[in-house]
Formats: C-alpha cells, structure tokens, sequence
C-alpha cells in the first residue's frame, strides 16, 4: 500500500465530509465568526485581559473542533486539553526560534554582499531581482515551505495530544517521510491561496471578510485533519 499523500483525495474526501456534516460544521462557523467578531472589537495590545480571553476561546474552539472531528465521547478532558496545550506551546516557542534561525541567516548573507558594492553591475542586477515578482513569489513559497516543515507538520503531535494518543513531536516528521513537498502543497493552498481570496472577495467589507474567514477556517480544520488521519490511521470513535 503506498504511503504517498493523495492531494486530489484529501480535497475531495474532506468537501465530501463537509457535506454530510454541515449542520455541525455551520455551527463551529458561527463560533468562528464570533471569534473573529471579538477580536474586532478591541485592541490586543492594549487590552491584555481581553487578548487572554481571545488566545482561550481560540484554542477551545480548534481543541473541541479535534475532539468533535474524531467523535470523542467528552468535549473536554483536562489531561488532554493540558498536554495538548504544552505541546502546542513548544511547537510554537520551536518555530518562533526557527524563525529567529533564519532571520539571522539571511542578515548575515546580506553582509556577505556587501563587497558587491564595488561591483555596480553586478549589485544592481540583485537590486532589480529582489524587487521583482519573481523573487516575492519566490519568497512566499519559500516561507510556506520553510512554514511547513517548523510548524505544519509538528502540529500533527498537537491532534495526537487533543485525541489522546502518542504525541510525539519527532515522530511527526517519520510518519510523513517523503510526503513534505505533497503536505507543503496542500498547506500552500489552504493557508496561503484561502487568505488571498478571501482578501480579493471582500476587500471593502470587514462583515463579509469575517464571514468568509470564519467558514474558510473551518475548511482548513477539515483538510487538516484529513491529512493527520491519513498518517496516523486514526478511526473515529461511534
């Protein structure tokens, strides 16, 4: 049995999905549409209490989303809804430093080219490039790339955590060996496309942007954990 993601079947499997569950889905889109409605209506930076409640009522509403998705019996169990919280924590400290990584890498290739200031020609040939649509295309896939592999793929151990099952964060990486640029691929699409039509579908409305995001949000959920179960073999619970 080959153990290549199908990204034609994931797609196809998870709208199929949304359409025998969509009285349940249509109510996880309000509660998205609520989240996205309280985070309108203050400012993070200067209302921490109500950043808190915001950061909470999120992390509920993907952790009930998992729970609801592999019909666990209990919405809320604490064992799991805190190791399911530590892992998420270190997955994001471990992506945040990843980034931090990077961001030090290419500051010190940027140094790297500073003798070409005595090559004019050859400086402003790098000039046009980084200005071009190439290169910021050629940015954004390589962001989502790098994305994929410090958080998408860790992330599997957080679905682990939520169901209760070995959370290995190491362990995600062996179980979708050979299948990162296909996991890229479908991330790229969900995470990266999505965002870009939803902007282009309701730039001049902020109500029909949140409604937009708040059902697209629950389609990434789906697709998500359509890619978890085909790694993980996880059965629902009846």
């Amino acid at each position: 049995m080959s153990n290549r993601l199908p990204v034609f079947d994931v797609f196809r499997n998870s709208f199929r999905y949304m359409l025998e569950h969509y009285r349940i889905l249509s109510l996880f889109c309000i509660f998205s549409f609520l989240g996205i409605y309280m985070l309108g209506g203050f400012n993070l930076a200067d209302n921490l209490l109500g950043g808190a409640f915001y950061l909470l009522y999120t992390y509920l509403f993907y952790f009930i989303f998992v729970r609801v998705y592999f019909n666990r019996q209990k919405l809320f169990s604490k064992p799991e809804f805190i190791n399911a919280l530590v892992r998420i924590i270190t997955i994001s400290l471990l992506a945040f430093a990843s980034l931090m990584l990077l961001e030090t890498a290419v500051l010190f290739f940027l140094w790297l080219l500073n003798p070409l200031e005595i090559y004019p020609h050859i400086r402003e040939m790098w000039t046009n490039f980084i200005a071009s649509n190439t290169f910021r295309y050629a940015l954004y896939g390589g962001m989502f790339l790098f994305l994929t592999v410090i958080f998408y793929i860790p992330a599997l151990a957080w679905v682990s955590a939520v169901i209760g099952r070995n959370a290995s964060i190491t362990l995600t990486f062996f179980h979708t060996k050979d299948n990162y640029l296909r996991i890229f691929l479908i991330c790229f699409i969900v995470y990266g496309l999505l965002p870009f039509v939803i902007f282009m579908l309701s730039a001049n409305s902020w109500l029909l942007r949140a409604v937009f995001t708040a059902i697209f949000t629950v389609v990434q959920c789906v697709i998500y954990l359509h890619i978890y179960e085909f790694f993980y073999k996880v059965r629902k619970h009846k």
